[in-house]
């Protein structure tokens, strides 16, 4: 081989390596855009997610908050419709031990009666 051969392929062989390193490079830059955009998408779709996740939370507090509200209103409601119904029986009650006081006492004897004919058994 002569010396013009030699010089040639080693001349081939540092262009093959410059253009290796080249692509090596350019291919280097090529992953690392890519992974700094996907980074990128990747905190985008984590603040979204976490913006819906909060929303969504905000949502569901109020939405609890409203159901507790109604419920409290009802369960006051019918504590007054009950409290009322109690104090109207606890007058029909008195009204009718003013009116009938021997039915009154014939009635409350035979209540103490009865219990304590249970009572007394156990």
């Amino acid at each position: 081989m002569s010396e013009e051969n030699l010089t040639d392929i080693n001349n081939k062989f540092e262009s093959s390596k410059a253009h290796a390193r080249q692509a090596y490079d350019t291919a280097t830059e090529a992953a690392k855009a890519t992974g700094d955009a996907i980074k990128k998408h990747a905190q985008h779709a984590y603040d979204t997610g976490r913006e819906q996740f909060g929303a969504a939370a905000k949502d569901l507090g109020d939405a609890a908050t409203a159901k507790y509200a109604e419920f409290r209103e009802q369960a006051v409601r019918f504590a007054h419709d009950y409290r009322n119904r109690a104090q109207d029986f606890q007058s029909d009650v008195e009204n009718y031990v003013r009116e009938n006081p021997w039915h009154a006492l014939g009635i409350s004897a035979g209540i103490g009666l009865v219990l304590g004919v249970i009572l007394s058994r156990r």
